[in-house]
């Protein structure tokens, strides 16, 4: 296991853990979902609070992406920006090449080197704090957020992205987010939270089609999901659940044959 939390228990002003018992499994992408928590619980993964209890982390090479990484812009330009962040890190690259690639892979061109990062719009603002974590090729990369101010295509790069840095690379992924369409197009595993509580942790099927589950805690039912329960209430055609809308494509073309 790439984390593991030996009976963890925090505190704070607005949310509380307590007695928290579970692992992450490494080399696999892990989503948080919920209200209330989910950024605290990042925290602590990241080790920024102090807690009772033991978190055991398997690997020191790791990026935090908060939420609204702008906040943590200081430099004129996005490649000094970048640069910054490898030279922090003492990572031994060609400077250039390392960050130009960085920003290729969130979609973004040389035409940004030189500009502003506090002149550009919030999507671009999030794909260069992504591409900030990317230049720093960590292990572990713990995300709060990256998919927000994000439109349909980028998000889209993003998921291939990742997953491809999963199963190539072997990369472990702890996102935070609300967007539980994606969560569901991509996680491997799904930590549910409410108000500070662990409600759920386990497969991401178990959690999203539970409609009573999400209902009582306001977690949003993706989209796919209503699909297929609206076909197999109003049509009797049990669709069977997927994550991937392609997939169910050819499961309601073969159902028309």
């Amino acid at each position: 296991m790439e984390i593991e939390f030996k009976d963890v228990s925090v505190s704070l002003s607005d949310y509380k853990f307590k007695n928290l018992l579970f692992n992450i499994a490494d080399k696999k992408i892990t989503f948080v979902v919920g209200k209330g928590g989910k950024s605290l619980l990042l925290s602590l993964i990241n080790g920024d609070i102090p807690y009772e209890g033991e978190i055991i982390k398997n690997i020191k090479s790791v990026y935090f992406l908060k939420q609204n990484p702008a906040e943590f812009f200081f430099c004129n330009t996005i490649y000094a920006e970048i640069l910054f962040e490898i030279k922090k890190r003492k990572i031994k690259c060609d400077y250039d090449k390392k960050i130009i690639s960085a920003l290729k892979m969130v979609g973004l061109d040389k035409s940004f080197l030189n500009r502003s990062p506090f002149e550009i719009s919030r999507g671009e603002q999030k794909k260069v704090a992504l591409a900030k974590a990317l230049a720093c090729n960590p292990r572990l990369f713990i995300l709060d957020e990256p998919f927000t101010n994000l439109d349909y295509a980028s998000k889209k790069n993003l998921i291939k992205l990742f997953r491809m840095m999963k199963l190539r690379y072997g990369k472990t992924f702890v996102i935070a987010s609300n967007d539980t369409d994606i969560a569901l197009e991509l996680a491997d595993e799904v930590i549910g939270v409410k108000d500070g509580d662990i409600i759920f942790k386990g497969n991401k099927f178990d959690l999203f089609t539970n409609h009573q589950l999400l209902e009582k805690y306001n977690i949003f039912e993706p989209e796919i999901v209503k699909f297929i329960n609206l076909v197999k209430d109003s049509k009797g055609i049990n669709l069977g659940y997927r994550d991937d809308i392609n997939d169910l494509m050819k499961d309601i073309y073969r159902f028309v044959e």
